[in-house]
């Protein structure tokens, strides 16, 4: 039904295909994947991406692919045209990441468009230029194998649109992000990225997708792999168990596409462990159970299987939890101090140690009395290392079969858990380098190479991170031999010393990126160091000597808040001399 009186009618070519393009280009990084999966399925080797203002301005992707035939590059701007399928039956069998012929279409209705291509065995190519959808110019010319596509003034007739984009750094990010996730999937091909004309990442062109992950992620990640089958299919995938992390990062490929799916989400959440950190999920299923053609962008499919899909990755991923360590208690939630943004709970206020009632001649071991139920712990305040007179020095009496060290004080009996204590001692001392207006920076010996992401990210928030003491040397530094930027300073922070140069530069990445608020930053990436700087901490169990536990106690004793770790767990528990001698009726 219509309006009274209002007539139904046709809509312009031109208003249609700028409303049909709005479904498939959302952004530059819309038409950057876009581009990418058709170099891809050329069979490109190498991929060359430049950008201007993140790809507002200006988008270019050169490939050494297939290449098109001067005959058919007319075609590649008018919707539904593909050399992907022919019939309805192909819709059922997709194996490219382009089927639709629908992208470049879209790209061009929407911003000034050029393309040239050339096939390797012809002598000449073709170049083709639309603006707004109309073509401007088409004719045969001289130019290398393989396409280059430029994008210019994306969205200049959508003001609309264009004014909902983000800044030219948000955006760079967002594209940087999509060439490092096909890079995953596809690690033979080389890919490189550029923006305003300096190079951002230089990634793939190496063996298999392990290989790459090592250069993506570094050496030293914790990073595990997994694999299972099934009638239905086969799956690899990887977990890198980001230390201190709380966010859950998939990236799930599903027959060589990216995709957001929430089975495979699921399936992860399912396993019932500590599963943050980031993860690479690859499924190659049969064509015919996968159904590509259910979203715009082509960002989701559907699974005929559901249900064999979230068991397959169910059993990857407690494969890879168990090899990593996922079900272990050290990663449940209690093991991450409180956000920043949290007001920290008073673990005294909550935890009192229980003490045995004893009546007369009941004889109590000293082992068993902190365990006995019913009793409370008499005059435990915070002032308890100062309270008393020390008429004698205190001594170090050793170690439980537990792993608690026992001290033999003037005024009682305390005993220490060594790794509580010292990861209190670690986030005090992290806590006060930033009490200062501008953090000291410490030379490297040897510049610290960086890994492909961890470089592109670096080099977009250079003036922050030199803020907080890192400082970089650049490949156009005069005297500088690197092709790729190089970390030669980090942070000089007490607390920090066995953290590795290139995890201190993740997490204080990692910082930036989740607080939005700039004047929180600072507290959102010491609070990272020091959670991760925890488990540098002495373990429990582990032998400690006499001068290290007399040390120990030492510095404990001059922290602020020395009667709980940064989890808020309690790091002493005190017997007072008075109470003893009652037990033992003395």
């Amino acid at each position: 039904m219509t309006e009274k009186g209002v007539s139904i009618k046709r809509l312009d070519e031109t208003v249609a295909s700028r409303i049909a393009a709005g479904e498939v280009i959302e952004r530059p990084v819309s038409a950057a994947k876009e581009m990418l999966e058709n170099s891809i399925d050329a069979g490109a080797s190498n991929v060359k991406i430049a950008l201007s203002q993140g790809g507002r301005a200006s988008l270019v992707i050169e490939d050494d692919g297939s290449g098109i035939s001067w005959e058919d590059i007319p075609l590649t701007v008018e919707r539904h045209a593909t050399s992907k399928i022919s019939t309805l039956d192909d819709l059922e069998h997709v194996r490219t990441l382009g089927y639709r012929g629908e992208a470049l279409a879209s790209i061009a209705a929407v911003s000034r468009m050029e393309l040239r291509s050339r096939r390797r065995d012809d002598d000449s190519g073709g170049v083709i230029k639309i603006d707004g959808g109309s073509v401007v110019y088409c004719s045969r010319t001289p130019c290398v194998p393989g396409t280059r596509v430029q994008v210019d003034d994306l969205f200049y007739n959508l003001p609309a649109r264009r004014k909902f984009l983000k800044s030219a750094s948000s955006e760079l990010k967002r594209i940087i992000q999509v060439v490092q996730d096909y890079a995953v999937a596809r690690p033979g091909i080389r890919f490189r990225v550029s923006s305003d004309g300096k190079e951002m990442l230089d990634i793939g062109g190496v063996a298999n997708t392990d290989e790459l992950l090592a250069s993506l992620w570094g050496e030293e990640s914790r990073s595990v792999r997994a694999e299972a089958r099934s009638a239905e299919g086969a799956l690899v995938l990887w977990w890198n168990a980001l230390p201190g992390s709380k966010r859950v990062n998939v990236t799930a490929f599903v027959n060589g596409r990216r995709v957001q799916d929430s089975t495979i989400r699921s399936a992860l959440n399912a396993t019932g462990a500590s599963i943050f950190g980031e993860w690479i999920v690859m499924l190659d299923l049969r064509p015919e159970d996968v159904d590509v053609n259910v979203h715009p962008a082509k960002a989701e499919v559907r699974f005929r299987r559901q249900g064999s899909v979230f068991e397959l990755v169910l059993r990857g991923a407690k494969k890879a939890l168990l090899s990593g360590g996922g079900f272990r208690e050290e990663t449940a939630a209690l093991d991450f101090p409180p956000s920043p943004h949290e007001t920290p709970r008073n673990p005294w206020d909550s935890y009192i140690p229980e003490m045995p009632k004893i009546g007369k001649h009941a004889p109590v071991s000293a082992a068993s009395a902190a365990d006995a139920p019913g009793g409370s712990l008499p005059n435990v305040t915070k002032d308890l290392f100062s309270d008393g007179e020390l008429g004698t020095p205190r001594k170090y009496l050793g170690q439980t079969q537990g792993g608690y060290l026992v001290f033999d004080d003037p005024r009682g009996l305390c005993l220490v858990d060594a790794h509580a204590a010292h990861e209190r001692i670690l986030y005090e001392r992290i806590e006060d380098s930033f009490s200062g207006s501008r953090i000291a920076s410490q030379s490297l010996l040897s510049p610290q190479e960086l890994p492909p992401a961890v470089a592109a990210a670096a080099m977009q928030n250079v003036d922050e991170l030199s803020n907080m003491g890192f400082a970089f040397r650049l490949p156009q530094d005069e005297g500088s031999e690197q092709d790729e930027p190089v970390m030669t300073s980090l942070p000089a922070l007490r607390g920090l010393g066995r953290l590795s140069p290139l995890e201190m530069l993740r997490s204080a990445l990692k910082g930036i990126e989740e607080e939005t608020d700039p004047s929180k930053r600072d507290r959102e990436v010491w609070w990272r160091w020091a959670r991760t700087a925890c488990r540098d901490a002495v373990k429990l169990g582990e032998t400690v000597e006499r001068e290290e536990a007399l040390e120990l106690f030492d510095r404990l004793e001059k922290c602020r808040e020395p009667y709980s770790c940064p989890h808020g767990r309690p790091t002493t528990i005190f017997l007072a001399g008075e109470k003893l001698k009652s037990w033992f009726e003395r």
